[in-house]
C-alpha cells in the first residue's frame, strides 16, 4: 500500500486505483490551531482506541522503507516524534500493532511542528493540524474524489446494453469535460506550489500521453514505446532529493531498467548512466543508487550483467565519483571489475597452455573446434560430480555438431593425481582432459576459476560468447548459436 495508488489514473486522469485503508489514511482535516517552537521537528500524536503501548515511526528511502524511530506512550496517553534536527522532506508512516495498518502523512522541510489524530478503528477520521502540505493533497483528494463520483456512473451508463450512440457521444462530452477539469486542478497545483510534496505525487503519477503515428502496425508499436520510453521521466523530478523519498520512484527506476531497457549490457549500461546522471544534483539520490546498482550488478544472476558491474566500478568508483567510499574499498571494487573484464562476453578467450595425463602440453589454440566448451571442476566438488553426467550427455549430442569439451581440473601441487583418478572414476575419457600441477600457464587464475564447477563457451575466433551457465543449459546454449551461425549464413 502506498501512495501512489491513490494517484494511478487512466489517460482520462481520473480513474482511481487505491487499497481501503490507505485511502482512508490520507482524509486529512487542516486548521492551525496552535504552534510550536522552530527547532527541530514535533510531531505530536493521538490515536484513539490503540492499547500498545508502542508505535513505529518509518519513512521511504529508495526502494526502502526504513524505519525512524520506537515511540512510547506518554502519561496522556498519545505519542511525540520529536528530535533537535529537522526531518529531510518526503512521505513518512505511522505503523500501528499488532496488525500493521499504517498511515501514511507528509513532511515538508518548512513545515516540521504538527499534529496527527485519528482512530485506529476508524482511520476514516485522520486529522492533521500544522500542515499546509497535507492540506493540499487533502483537498485535491477531495476534489478528486468528487470528480470521480460523478463519472462513474457516466461511464456505467455508456456500457450499457441498447444505448444509442447519439447517446454515447453525449456521454463522452461529459467525461472528457470532468477530465479536463481534473488536468486543470493538477496544473493549477503544480503551478502554483511547484515545490509541494503533493505536486511531486501529482506529477509523477500523470500517464504519458503519446502522439498518433503513421506506419504499419509494428512500426507504429516501435514508435510509441520510443516515445513513451524517451519521455518516461519527464515528469518526474529526479534530481529533487524529496523523490527519493516518496514510494513510488524506486519503481519507476525499477520499471525503467527492467521493462524499458534491452537486457543486453550496452542497453542497461547507457539506462544506468543516465538515471545517475539525472540524479546526480541530489546527494543522497545519488549515492543510494550508485551503491545500490554496483551492488545489483556484481550479485546478478543474469548472465552478462557483470559488463554493468565493470563498467561501474571503472567510471565511477575508480574515477573518483563516490568519494564517500573508503579508498582501501574503492580499490577492492576497482581489483574485482578488472579480474573480470578480460572474461566479459564477446571478450578474446585467454589463451593458455596446460597438460594432459601424460604431461604433454596443449595450447588451448591447438584445439580445433566450432565451440570449444572448458569445464573447471574438481574431483570431490559435489555440484561437479552432478555436473559430469549431463555434460557427457551434451557431448553425446552435440560433439558431431563441432563442439569440443575441454575439462580442467582445479587440483595442484601434490593433490593433482587426483585429478586423474576422478577422471576414471567419473568416465571423463572422451573428453580432453588437462590440468596445471605447477599453475605454470595461470590458467585457472586467468579464468578466475575460484568455484567449480565453471563453464566457458568458445566459438572458433576465440571469442568468449557464454558464461556462468549451468550443465543443463549448454545445449540450449548452442542450438541457439548454431541457430545464429545457420541464419548468418543464409543471409
Amino acid at each position: 500500500m502506498n501512495i501512489e495508488d491513490i494517484f494511478t489514473v487512466s489517460k482520462s486522469y481520473l480513474y482511481i486505483n487505491m487499497k481501503k485503508s490507505l485511502f482512508l489514511a490520507l482524509l486529512f482535516v487542516f486548521s492551525y490551531s496552535f504552534t510550536f517552537a522552530n527547532d527541530g521537528y514535533r510531531i505530536e500524536i493521538e490515536i484513539d482506541n490503540y492499547e500498545p503501548d508502542t508505535l513505529v515511526a518509518g519513512y521511504y528511502f529508495g526502494k526502502q522503507t526504513l524505519v525512524l524511530d520506537t515511540l512510547l506512550k506518554n502519561d496522556n496517553g498519545g505519542f511525540i516524534l520529536q528530535d533537535s534536527d529537522t526531518l529531510d522532506a518526503g512521505v513518512y508512516l505511522l505503523l500501528l500493532k499488532p496488525d500493521n495498518q499504517f498511515v501514511q502523512f507528509l513532511v515538508d522541510e518548512k513545515e516540521q511542528q504538527f499534529s496527527i489524530a485519528f482512530d485506529a478503528e476508524d482511520l476514516t477520521k485522520v486529522k492533521i493540524e500544522g500542515s499546509s502540505d497535507n492540506q493540499l493533497f487533502n483537498d485535491y483528494m477531495v476534489f478528486l474524489r468528487s470528480r470521480r463520483e460523478l463519472r462513474e456512473p457516466l461511464v456505467e451508463q455508456s456500457n450499457m446494453e441498447g444505448i444509442s450512440e447519439i447517446d454515447k457521444t453525449a456521454i463522452a462530452i461529459q467525461i472528457e469535460k470532468l477530465d479536463a477539469e481534473v488536468k486543470a486542478e493538477q496544473d493549477k497545483i503544480v503551478e502554483a506550489y511547484p515545490e509541494s510534496i503533493t505536486s511531486i505525487l501529482i506529477k509523477a503519477n500523470r500517464p504519458i500521453e503519446t502522439p498518433d503515428f503513421e506506419g504499419t502496425e509494428e512500426e507504429v508499436h516501435a514508435q510509441k514505446y520510443n516515445y513513451y520510453r524517451a519521455h518516461y521521466f519527464d515528469n518526474i523530478d529526479m534530481d529533487n532529493p524529496k523523490s527519493i523519498r516518496t514510494p513510488f520512484f524506486n519503481d519507476r527506476i525499477d520499471y525503467f531498467l527492467k521493462k524499458l531497457t534491452y537486457q543486453v549490457p550496452d542497453s542497461m549500461i547507457q539506462s544506468v548512466d543516465y538515471i545517475l546522471e539525472s540524479i546526480k544534483p541530489s546527494e543522497k539520490s545519488y549515492q543510494y543508487y550508485l551503491s545500490q546498482f554496483i551492488n545489483e550488478f556484481a550479485n546478478s544472476k543474469i548472465v552478462g550483467q557483470d559488463a554493468i558491474y565493470v563498467h561501474i566500478a571503472e567510471n565511477y568508483y575508480g574515477a573518483g565519483k563516490a568519494p564517500w567510499v573508503a579508498e582501501e574499498n574503492v580499490k577492492k571494487i576497482v581489483s574485482d571489475a578488472q579480474k573480470i573484464k578480460p572474461l566479459l562476453i564477446g571478450k578474446p578467450a585467454p589463451d593458455f597452455t596446460a597438460y594432459n595425463f601424460e604431461g604433454e602440453e596443449v595450447p588451448f589454440s591447438s584445439i580445433d573446434a566450432e565451440y570449444r566448451v572448458l569445464f573447471f571442476w574438481k574431483p570431490e566438488c559435489g555440484h561437479c560430480t552432478k555436473a559430469v553426467p549431463i555434460v557427457k550427455e551434451f557431448y553425446k549430442n552435440y560433439k558431431d555438431k563441432g563442439v569440443e569439451i575441454i575439462s580442467i581440473c582445479t587440483k595442484l601441487g601434490k593433490d593433482y593425481n587426483q585429478c586423474w583418478d576422478g577422471i576414471e572414476e567419473k568416465n571423463m575419457g572422451e573428453f580432453v582432459n588437462l590440468g596445471d600441477q605447477y599453475q605454470r600457464s595461470k590458467v585457472l587464475k586467468k579464468y578466475n576459476a575460484t568455484q567449480t564447477p565453471r563453464f566457458f563457451i568458445i566459438d572458433k575466433e576465440d571469442t568468449i560468447v557464454m558464461k556462468g551457465i549451468g550443465a543443463n543449459q549448454l545445449g540450449a546454449v548452442i542450438d541457439e548459436m548454431l541457430q545464429r551461425a545457420a541464419k548468418k549464413q543464409a543471409e
